[in-house]
Protein backbone atom coordinates (compact mmCIF):
# COMPACT_ATOMS: atom_id res chain seq x y z
CA UNK A 1 0.00 0.00 0.00
CA UNK A 2 1.58 3.26 -1.01
CA UNK A 3 0.98 6.03 0.86
CA UNK A 4 -1.07 9.34 0.17
CA UNK A 5 -0.10 12.11 -1.13
CA UNK A 6 0.55 15.08 1.45
CA UNK A 7 0.35 12.15 3.93
CA UNK A 8 4.14 11.97 6.40
CA UNK A 9 4.94 8.30 6.22
CA UNK A 10 5.40 6.53 9.57
CA UNK A 11 9.03 6.11 10.32
CA UNK A 12 10.01 2.47 10.60
CA UNK A 13 11.78 1.96 13.86
CA UNK A 14 15.41 0.83 13.56
CA UNK A 15 16.20 -2.48 15.46
CA UNK A 16 17.80 -1.99 19.02
CA UNK A 17 19.21 -4.51 21.79
CA UNK A 18 16.61 -5.63 23.57
CA UNK A 19 19.09 -4.93 26.73
CA UNK A 20 18.44 -1.38 25.49
CA UNK A 21 14.68 -1.15 26.25
CA UNK A 22 13.07 0.07 29.19
CA UNK A 23 10.71 -1.79 31.61
CA UNK A 24 6.70 -2.03 30.11
CA UNK A 25 8.27 -1.39 26.71
CA UNK A 26 7.18 -3.73 24.03
CA UNK A 27 8.80 -5.08 21.04
CA UNK A 28 9.16 -7.23 17.99
CA UNK A 29 11.70 -9.94 17.91
CA UNK A 30 13.80 -8.76 14.57
CA UNK A 31 16.98 -10.88 14.91
CA UNK A 32 20.19 -12.16 17.22
CA UNK A 33 23.66 -12.11 17.19
CA UNK A 34 23.83 -15.51 19.07
CA UNK A 35 25.00 -18.83 18.41
CA UNK A 36 22.77 -21.17 16.17
CA UNK A 37 22.74 -23.15 19.32
CA UNK A 38 21.13 -20.14 21.39
CA UNK A 39 18.65 -18.90 18.67
CA UNK A 40 17.67 -22.70 18.82
CA UNK A 41 17.29 -22.63 22.13
CA UNK A 42 15.34 -19.08 22.31
CA UNK A 43 12.93 -20.43 19.33
CA UNK A 44 12.60 -23.61 21.91
CA UNK A 45 11.06 -21.57 24.76
CA UNK A 46 9.02 -19.32 22.20
CA UNK A 47 11.05 -16.12 21.44
CA UNK A 48 9.77 -16.85 17.14
CA UNK A 49 10.54 -14.41 14.56
CA UNK A 50 8.48 -11.59 14.97
CA UNK A 51 7.00 -12.18 17.97
CA UNK A 52 5.50 -9.21 20.49
CA UNK A 53 7.31 -8.98 23.59
CA UNK A 54 7.09 -6.75 26.72
CA UNK A 55 10.10 -5.92 28.73
CA UNK A 56 9.42 -7.16 32.47
CA UNK A 57 12.91 -6.29 34.14
CA UNK A 58 16.59 -4.98 32.86
CA UNK A 59 19.49 -6.44 34.05
CA UNK A 60 20.53 -9.75 34.98
CA UNK A 61 18.56 -11.45 34.58
CA UNK A 62 16.63 -9.30 31.75
CA UNK A 63 12.85 -11.07 32.10
CA UNK A 64 10.48 -10.58 28.58
CA UNK A 65 6.93 -11.74 28.84
CA UNK A 66 6.13 -13.50 25.86
CA UNK A 67 2.51 -14.01 25.50
CA UNK A 68 1.73 -15.52 28.97
CA UNK A 69 5.39 -16.54 30.07
CA UNK A 70 7.57 -14.91 31.40
CA UNK A 71 10.87 -15.89 30.65
CA UNK A 72 14.35 -15.03 32.40
CA UNK A 73 17.40 -14.65 29.82
CA UNK A 74 20.86 -13.02 30.57
CA UNK A 75 22.76 -9.78 30.53
CA UNK A 76 24.23 -11.74 27.25
CA UNK A 77 21.72 -13.24 25.72
CA UNK A 78 19.65 -9.94 25.87
CA UNK A 79 22.34 -7.48 24.56
CA UNK A 80 22.72 -10.28 21.62
CA UNK A 81 18.79 -10.57 20.58
CA UNK A 82 17.72 -7.36 17.99
CA UNK A 83 14.08 -6.09 18.19
CA UNK A 84 11.87 -3.40 16.65
CA UNK A 85 10.30 -1.07 19.14
CA UNK A 86 5.99 -1.01 19.34
CA UNK A 87 4.81 1.68 21.24
CA UNK A 88 4.02 2.12 24.89
CA UNK A 89 2.85 -0.12 27.70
Amino acid sequence: MRPTVGTPASPVPAPVRLSELPPGRLARLHGADLTAHDCALLRAIGLTDRCLLRVCKIGEPCIVQVRATRIGLSRAVAHGIFVLPEGYA
